[in-house]
């Protein structure tokens, strides 16, 4: 696995001094690597509409669990956030392009400054993705928005699995963010921004209604267990900074 490791991080370290056609091998390995998750991804959610009554049943144990541990505090949130707009507005816009724009950039300069710990930070954020989908295949859950009635702006409909609550992969991603971010920069104030975003994305998550609490533990905890795989794998040190 070692050797494995140390070959892939040879292979990004090289492409970015390398000719075009070297650059075009890896960009087209990764894109498979991404083709194939997402691929997954519309596989599960195909078949997500014939799922409800499972769901919601699914929805049911984790409010009951919730409940007993007095962490249903959805609603509430929900109800409390809606009372602006506006708010609902930025918690919508954030919860679609922060989602996607973070996991890019960090790729990119992992890619470009952090060629060693790239194949590591690729492995654990492919991993957690296929985790979380196929838990969601598994035990699918719906969120609170379709259980409980909350409003749904127009922005996320149709853009994702409407029974793919548990785990919550949006908290799993930002968790895996701060966790690149930590491997790319040793500086204080940019790591807590990174847990910053993390933190958001987990209150964002709840306010508009698309994961319970505990989908929120579940997908932190996804991000972690990805992680620490992709650290058995990939045992090499990254450089020090």
């Amino acid at each position: 696995m070692a050797i494995l490791s140390t070959t892939a991080a040879s292979t990004v370290s090289t492409a970015i001094s390398a000719p075009p056609r070297v650059w075009l091998r890896v960009v087209a390995t990764e894109i498979a690597i991404i083709l194939v998750g997402v691929g997954a991804y519309l596989a599960v959610a195909v078949g997500a509409a014939d799922r409800a009554d499972a769901a919601t049943a699914h929805a049911g144990t984790l409010v009951a669990v919730e409940s007993a541990l007095g962490l249903d505090v959805e609603a509430d949130l929900a109800t409390w956030w809606s009372g602006g707009p506006t708010r609902v507005l930025i918690a919508d816009a954030y919860y679609v392009t922060a989602h996607f724009a973070v996991p890019i950039v960090l790729f990119g300069l992992l890619v470009l400054f952090r060629p060693a710990a790239y194949p590591r930070y690729r492995t654990a954020f492919v991993t957690a993705s296929l985790l979380g989908v196929t838990v969601s295949w598994l035990w699918p859950t719906a969120p609170p928005r379709l259980v409980e009635g909350f409003a749904d702006a127009p922005i996320i409909s149709g853009l994702e699995n409407p029974y793919a609550a548990f785990p919550s992969m949006h908290v799993g991603w930002a968790v895996w963010a701060a966790l690149a971010v930590g491997a790319l920069t040793a500086n204080v104030w940019l790591r807590a921004l990174a847990w910053l975003h993390a933190v958001i994305t987990g209150v964002d998550v709840l306010v508009t209604g698309h994961h319970w609490v505990l989908d929120v533990v579940g997908g932190a905890l996804t991000a972690l267990a990805a992680l620490a795989l992709a650290r058995a794998l990939h045992p090499a040190r990254e450089p020090a900074r």
